[in-house]
């Protein structure tokens, strides 16, 4: 079985030996890290130790960052000092380093997010044993690219690249501290506690460079616009992984409460750039609300999902006034409708 996506110019998105999602576009893309993430809180909450397909899918890009291809009968040098951003044309995984999507701090920042709820959830290292390493280059990455990540794509790459990103600088916080969360496990305290003190730096400087508002304070879509927000969809794995040395429940709590001022029929937009959103983040950023705005974000894409005029497998990206296709369908990262679930059973955990 296979989890995929096919998306718009011929390249599986996500692939594994254990589980099968399908979107009818044109490109098929394998393991594609910023579809396997979105995808996650399914993975993660509906999780079998004995049995864990978001591992299978997690593998086969680590040994392609790791240049383990040799053993499948190929050789593909990869030398990035990022997580790559998918693996190839289904079904030969080949591709070339120097032709990924780059987005640098997104998909390091999703792979050791993701693997560090792995190893919390299993307490389990054996299986990165082989890609330390990798790892280490992945977290130095974030460590030299923070606080303020250069102009690159995000996982919302339709948007194009995006100087600035405070989400993004979001991602690669989280993702440090996910790194160093790893390290603390392997027992090196010392450097573990080094990427602490430096990322909660990181978040000071995130929240003096992104605030913006006076009577309805909120972050910026990038640190150097005004009068800018967007969704921090990014805020879930701070809470799943109880990161609370970084940022504060009230850093997420401010959000909230904003994002609900800026409710249309349909749904909460991505950013104040254009009227249409993403399902899935809207659910993710649903998961850390209260009751009522978990209710009321929820309620909100039920009614897109029950309005929209397209009679089309289901669109994870549409407008928030009509609830129309905008691009997209049936695509693996409505794993993300399951977040509150995740978000519970950690806090639980």
């Amino acid at each position: 079985m296979f989890m995929k996506e096919i998306s718009s110019d011929g390249d599986v998105s996500t692939v594994s030996i254990t589980c099968y999602t399908h979107q009818n576009l044109h490109k098929i893309h394998t393991c594609q890290v910023d579809v396997v993430y979105p995808a996650s809180p399914l993975f993660l909450w509906n999780y079998n130790h004995s049995f864990s397909p978001i591992k299978l899918i997690l593998l086969p890009i680590l040994n392609y960052a790791n240049n383990e291809t040799a053993k499948y009968g190929l050789n593909v040098p990869y030398n990035l000092s990022w997580a790559p951003h998918h693996l190839g044309t289904w079904p030969v995984c080949d591709l070339p380093p120097n032709r990924q999507e780059q987005m640098p701090m997104e998909e390091s920042g999703n792979m050791l997010i993701m693997l560090a709820y792995l190893v919390k959830r299993d307490g389990d290292l054996s299986f990165l044993e082989p890609y330390w390493n990798l790892l280490s280059i992945w977290g130095q990455y974030l460590a030299a690219s923070l606080p303020d990540p250069e102009d690159q794509l995000c996982t919302d790459d339709f948007e194009g690249p995006s100087p600035h990103n405070s989400n993004l600088a979001v991602k690669g916080m989280v993702g440090l501290r996910a790194y160093a969360y790893l390290l603390e496990k392997k027992k090196e305290t010392k450097e573990a506690e080094e990427l602490q003190k430096m990322d909660l730096n990181f978040t000071k400087i995130w929240w003096l460079d992104s605030m913006d508002g006076l009577t309805e304070l909120h972050s910026r879509l990038q640190y150097n616009l005004h009068d800018t927000w967007s969704l921090k969809y990014n805020f879930l794995f701070r809470q799943v992984m109880n990161f609370t040395d970084i940022f504060t429940d009230e850093d997420i709590t401010r959000e909230l409460n904003f994002y609900m001022t800026r409710i249309n029929e349909f749904g909460i937009p991505l950013d104040d750039r254009q009227a249409y959103t993403k399902a899935d983040w809207q659910m993710w950023v649903a998961a850390m609300g209260t009751q009522d705005q978990f209710e009321t974000i929820t309620d909100l894409v039920y009614s897109f999902a029950d309005k929209t005029p397209n009679m089309v497998p289901m669109t994870d990206w549409y407008y928030t006034f009509t609830a129309e296709l905008k691009g997209f369908r049936a695509r693996p990262v409505v794993g993300g409708f399951f977040s509150r679930m995740l978000l519970n059973y950690a806090v639980k955990a």
